[in-house]
């Protein structure tokens, strides 16, 4: 069965441009290969961290929400446990997808 999922990453931002561009290109491709539609990408831009994760004060926070079967989940999962700019990652399953920006303008409720 296809269920909604909604991935937050957050992303070392020490990194250049590319570098940046390239960990992106990577997870989209790691989603792609086992069979996830890709339904939006967004960049929530760099943010101070409350904590230091991997001796890093700030990350950028990056979602993607995506549709898969529950199967392929942890096997997308596996790309991610060892990459050195991927800080943390946390991955929720939705009934609905509410994107980030109608959140934030009130144009659905939470």
């Amino acid at each position: 069965m296809i269920r909604n999922y909604e991935f937050c990453f957050l992303i070392n931002s020490e990194m250049s441009e590319e570098e940046f561009n390239k960990e992106i290109d990577f997870i989209e491709r790691s989603m792609l290969k086992h069979g996830a539609e890709i339904i939006k990408k967004e960049n929530l831009g760099r943010r101070t961290l409350a904590y230091p994760i991997k001796k890093k004060q700030d990350a950028i926070y990056y979602l993607f929400y995506i549709k898969s079967t529950p199967d392929k989940i942890s096997k997308i999962e596996e790309n991610f446990y060892r990459r050195e700019n991927i800080l943390r990652y946390l991955i929720l399953q939705r009934k609905k997808l509410k994107f980030a920006e109608e959140l934030n303008a009130g144009t659905i409720s939470e």
